[in-house]
């Protein structure tokens, strides 16, 4: 879903703790940086961006793990111009992604004709950068792939939160949107990886 704000100013943002700890113990037991991924952590993230992702995140918690089972909470803004034009956050299982949500909250028109395997967008964007608290889906599930949808709407630029470990995602979202001709920079950010902590236990993921 999207939210609007009339006067969302930095100084609001949510001051979250680092969860250094957490950080290191998620990844060792649930492989969230695995040798040969496709998405190569990389670290060049600025003080914008760091600041839009808290935006993002707390979009993302704007509704319970509960509430979006078996999904995981996930937050997006867009934004152009240093401003922020969309927002949006998953509101359930079978709903759209928060990225949909967010395009739409921009202006964009976001359809899925029947039970097509893509998404038909019509953006007003141009060289907006999506912030997502994790990495976009790049297959058909309940919806199109939200990859698909953001460069089909314009997006230079995706900063993912933390990469996605589920199997039928694992990277090959990061890389989708690198074949669309988007740049994309991959934070694995403490406060996005907590946050998700018990949805990835929920995986069940092997251990290496």
């Amino acid at each position: 879903m999207s939210i609007r704000e009339s006067s969302a100013t930095r100084e609001q943002r949510h001051t979250r703790p680092r969860a250094g700890m957490r950080f290191i113990l998620l990844v060792a037991a649930h492989g969230l940086v695995a040798p040969g991924r496709k998405a190569p952590l990389r670290y060049r993230a600025t003080a914008d961006d760091l600041d839009f992702m808290r935006e993002a995140l707390a979009l993302a918690e704007t509704v319970s793990a509960e509430t979006t089972a078996p999904n995981p909470q996930v937050g997006c803004v867009l934004v152009e111009d240093d401003r922020i034009v969309g927002r949006g956050f998953h509101p359930k299982a079978g709903e759209p992604h928060a990225e949909i949500f967010a395009l739409r909250d921009a202006g964009a028109t976001v359809e899925r004709e029947g039970d097509a395997d893509h998404w038909s967008v019509a953006s007003p964007l141009k060289n907006a950068t999506a912030y997502v608290t994790l990495e976009p889906c790049s297959h058909v599930g309940k919806t199109p792939p939200c990859c698909d949808a953001l460069v089909a709407a314009g997006c230079a630029r995706v900063v993912i939160g933390m990469s996605d470990p589920a199997p039928w995602v694992a990277g090959n979202g990061a890389q989708r949107l690198r074949d669309g001709g988007v740049e994309v920079e991959v934070l694995e950010d403490a406060a996005c990886l907590a946050l998700l902590e018990g949805w990835v236990a929920s995986l069940n993921l092997e251990k290496d």
